[in-house]
């Protein structure tokens, strides 16, 4: 497993160069996934599932996923 938390400096002991490179390439992941997340919370009104069962919740959510493909194209 790889650690994928930022670093983070305190008062008298900022980050290290090493640390601000590592955190950029973590942020390049993060970035990627937080658009898609981003894009479902604010156009297609949130990621609340209201249904009862997981079979229907999860052909909701395959359907909320494929109006994201749709949008990003």
């Amino acid at each position: 497993m790889n650690n994928c938390i930022h670093e983070k400096g305190y008062r008298n002991k900022p980050l290290t160069e090493e640390q601000k490179q590592s955190n950029r390439e973590k942020s390049k992941i993060w970035a990627g996934v937080e658009h898609v997340f981003g894009f479902m919370e604010q156009s297609i009104n949130g990621l609340t599932v209201k249904s009862v069962g997981i079979a229907r919740a999860t052909g909701i959510i395959g359907l909320i996923n494929l109006t994201y493909n749709l949008f990003s194209v």
